[in-house]
């Protein structure tokens, strides 16, 4: 009797509200969760101009992974534009070729490489620059809190996918270690390194005459900013070589280090000393780099789910606010965007950007009335979808979805997490009455399904198809 009660809540909680069935959409969708059977921990909301069509626990907070950068891109196009820029320049006094302080100030550009540096240097040298004895690299536009919050949850991971943030980073905050076999059987490896003289380099590798690459790294960040680096392994002489990418330690010293590297390639040289800090005032504008426009830049955010950029995006919103830049106040303007959208102040919980590791929640209902508000905008509409990945055509969703009705009618960011699963978007129809373009705003979140994502992904794929198919039946 006491297993018959327990089956019947079981059922009470997966089975949707009468009235989310009430259309043969809601129904068709409500099939595909009971089939999927993935319990209590699976939201929905699916709406249509404002009208719920199916709804499972839409009002229940979640962690939404990297769907919370829905939340970042919105209020980034909302606040700051889309043609919003980020500049990196140059500062100095040139005396008879030389400069004493030379300084890279930066203002959050997240796409900043080191060929803008090189871009940079060759502007120094066109000007006459033959020595520089000191760079400072101000990156006072943010605070000086370079890990997000939440990332210290996995202290050890050094994938880019963790990377750190500064005003001025280069590279996305990372690096890529080379590794290729040595002259001969048993000599040294050799490393390649971009901005070497960030690097302090402990390498016991050896070239072995066969077998597969055997590369063990570590690294620890050193006092004076530059980071250290252990080399232990083989490499094969049979091939070429292998590379690896990850995070810098001190995004403010790296890119000192990288503009180094840019003087060198032009000829510049001199003592040329890296320190962190404003340098001098009064110094003149020598050269600048301007960044894409922030449309542009939101492409990676939801196309290729970047961390990195997502929390750089939030920190210029803070730092648009009030100086320095931290994520907290980036948090405060996306509340408030998120408060112009209808969900109530509070009611959604956001620490970082990205949506990385633990600590966002936000619920269904939330991220569709974001989205529907973001549609209604005809100032950013174009370009937040256009920052969305395309069903079955690119981004994280280049592989799923493929077999819709037509090409590119579904807009939306994925989310993917250990213990989450998440796919909110839209899906575009034909035009309806009067002419005006149906448009089906959702969202799916999943949480509690360590070992079957699969599951939850799949469910979330057949969910926009079923809405798809009856958008153009």
């Amino acid at each position: 009797m006491v297993r018959l009660v327990v089956l019947f809540a079981l059922l009470l909680v997966a089975i949707p509200s009468a009235s989310a069935q009430a259309t043969p959409l809601g129904g068709r969708i409500a099939d595909l969760v009971r089939q999927a059977n993935l319990g209590e921990g699976v939201g929905v909301l699916v709406s249509e101009g404002g009208r719920d069509v199916f709804g499972l626990q839409p009002d229940v907070v979640r962690n939404p992974a990297s769907n919370q950068k829905l939340v970042t891109a919105a209020a980034a196009l909302l606040v700051l534009g889309p043609d919003f820029t980020m500049r990196t320049a140059l500062y100095g006094r040139v005396e008879s070729g030389r400069i004493t302080d030379l300084v890279l100030r930066g203002y959050g550009d997240p796409g900043l490489e080191h060929a803008d540096l090189w871009s940079l240097a060759d502007d120094l040298a066109d000007r006459g620059v033959r020595a520089v004895d000191r760079v400072w690299v101000d990156g006072s536009y943010f605070d000086d809190q370079i890990l997000p919050p939440a990332f210290e949850q996995q202290p050890g991971e050094m994938a880019a996918f963790r990377a750190a943030v500064g005003a001025v980073s280069v590279d996305q905050a990372s690096f890529v270690l080379r590794v290729l076999p040595g002259p001969s059987v048993g000599a040294p490896t050799a490393v390649r390194l971009a901005a070497s003289g960030y690097f302090e380099v402990d390498n016991g590798m050896t070239t072995t005459a066969e077998g597969a690459p055997n590369v063990i790294a570590s690294q620890r960040a050193l006092d004076d900013g530059r980071l250290q680096l252990i080399l232990r392994g083989t490499m094969p002489a049979s091939l070429l070589g292998v590379g690896y990418r990850r995070r810098i330690e001190h995004p403010l010293m790296h890119a000192g280090h990288t503009l180094l590297d840019a003087l060198d390639r032009v000829g510049i040289r001199g003592a040329r000393r890296v320190a962190v800090g404003p340098g001098p005032d009064g110094l003149a504008l020598l050269a600048s780099h301007e960044s894409a426009p922030l449309a542009q830049l939101l492409h990676p955010v939801g196309k290729q789910s970047d961390n990195f950029y997502a929390e750089m995006i939030l920190k210029v919103l803070g730092a648009e606010r009030a100086r320095p830049g931290t994520s907290a106040r980036g948090v405060e303007v996306c509340q408030e965007v998120l408060e112009r959208a209808g969900v109530p102040r509070g009611a959604a919980t956001q620490v970082n950007g990205s949506g990385l590791f633990d600590g966002n929640l936000i619920a269904p209902r939330h991220l569709v009335k974001l989205l529907e508000y973001v549609y209604q905008q005809p100032g950013v509409r174009a370009e937040y979808l256009a920052h969305l990945a395309i069903g079955g055509a690119d981004g994280t969703l280049s592989r799923r979805l493929r077999d819709l009705p037509r090409a590119g009618i579904v807009r939306a960011k994925t989310g993917t997490l250990n213990d989450a699963i998440s796919l909110s978007g839209y899906v575009l129809g034909p035009p309806g009455e009067g002419g005006r373009e149906r448009v089906v705003t959702f969202s799916f979140l999943a949480n509690g399904i360590r070992g079957r994502q699969g599951a939850a992904r799949q469910l979330a794929d057949e969910i926009v198809r079923a809405v798809a198919s009856d958008l153009y039946r």
